[in-house]
């Protein structure tokens, strides 16, 4: 796992044991432990999946929740998993995320927390805006 796109460098290994994932950093030490998360956790990415605004167990919950919600975590190794032409393929997936990405233009979009690990969120930014158009049409 690399959670930082701008710190390739800074990864950590996952092993499951029993019903705790630990993961370890690049010496070998156990950095931090997630016990098996319930569905409550994996939808909500919170509760055994807590993301602490720290350096080492935050920036893993969010990616584990990536991976959980994408399902992406058996069939790609190195998460978070940058093609989105992956996401969703498992038949235990979050189908709301799926719908959600499916009607935009671009495949961006906000459907579960921390959709924006990977860059797969709807993100608008102008420093300097002199204005803005919107255009709304309906969910088929």
């Amino acid at each position: 796992m690399t959670p930082f796109a701008h710190e390739p460098n800074t990864k950590y290994h996952g092993r499951v044991s029993g019903d705790v994932m630990n993961f370890t950093d690049g010496s070998g030490a156990v950095v931090t432990s997630f016990r098996k998360p319930d569905s409550d956790s994996v939808f909500g990415c919170y509760k055994l999946l807590d993301a602490p605004n720290d350096t080492v167990r935050g920036p893993i919950s969010r990616t584990l929740c990536a991976g959980f919600n994408r399902t992406t975590l058996l069939t790609n190794p190195n998460q978070p998993d940058a093609n989105g032409a992956g996401f969703y393929r498992d038949a235990v997936t979050n189908h709301y995320s799926r719908i959600i990405h499916a009607q935009m233009a671009d495949g961006k979009a906000y459907g579960f927390a921390f959709d924006d690990v990977g860059a797969h969120e709807s993100l608008v930014h102008e420093g300097n805006p002199k204005e803005a158009f919107m255009t709304l049409e309906p969910y088929n």
